[in-house]
């Protein structure tokens, strides 16, 4: 039963990628450290624009985890396109940072997953990229 679900899993998120950023939506809007951890790869990067380069699970889940404490952030993930392969699924989109208290935009613009399916079928996401506009004074 449970290789049905997993394969079944596989080929959900294969057909549609928003599943993917789905999974990391409720893991960061529920401010749980622990599964936000639990979708990255040991090896994963995690790129911010204008920022340092954060490598590996713990390190990304550290970042996370303190950005959870910054105007209570609520994060809405859109998927636009994606390219998959047989073992990587390519996710881009864009995103909204909302104060979930009074609704106020702190900030949007456009993300790409590379997600890896791991030898238990299990998707994981190894590269993480974020770019937020700049917009000129």
């Amino acid at each position: 039963m449970t290789i049905a679900i997993s394969l079944a899993f596989v080929a959900d998120a294969q057909e549609n990628p928003q599943i993917l950023a789905d999974k990391w939506s409720s893991a960061y809007n529920a401010h749980d450290e622990v599964a936000i951890g639990a979708l990255y790869t040991d090896t994963a990067q995690l790129m911010m624009h204008g920022a340092p380069t954060y490598i590996g699970r713990k390190n990304i889940q550290a970042y996370w985890s303190a950005d959870f404490e910054e105007d209570h952030p609520l994060t809405l993930l859109t998927v636009t396109h994606s390219i998959d392969g047989v073992d990587m699924i390519l996710v881009h989109g864009n995103y909204e940072v909302i104060n979930r208290e009074n609704g106020e935009l702190l900030g949007r613009g456009r993300f790409a997953h590379i997600w890896t399916r791991q030898p238990d079928a299990v998707w994981l996401l190894d590269r993480d990229l974020w770019s937020e506009p700049f917009e000129p004074f």
